[in-house]
């Protein structure tokens, strides 16, 4: 279920850059441009899916231990995604693909 979690905040962390007047991201998808288009209903998504993975956090490990999780994963997810962006590593491809293994390892070790 943790990999679900950061891939909602992975996801909302996106959203939330794609708006950034900042960001330089040629060759958008058309997804991501129909989001820039959309500033509050991007907003609102990205807010939902973080709430949602935050309180996912709280349910499987606690107040405490939920909050300062969500917060170390947000850093995390925040840094790899205005790191990588820019470079154009980061493709849907190669999300789906890591998602998918770091689901099938979290099912075998848990």
């Amino acid at each position: 279920m943790y990999s679900t979690v950061i891939a909602l905040i992975f996801l909302a962390f996106l959203l939330l850059y794609n708006l950034s007047k900042k960001n330089k991201w040629e060759g958008r998808p058309e997804w991501a441009k129909k989001m820039v288009s959309g500033k509050l209903l991007s907003r609102s998504v990205s807010m939902v899916l973080l709430l949602i993975s935050l309180f996912l956090l709280i349910l499987f490990t606690g107040t405490g231990a939920g909050i300062f999780t969500f917060i170390v994963v947000l850093m995390a997810v925040g840094s790899l995604i205005v790191l990588l962006s820019p470079f154009r590593y980061i493709t849907a491809r190669h999300l789906i693909i890591l998602y998918g293994l770091s689901l099938i390892f979290e099912i075998i070790i848990f």
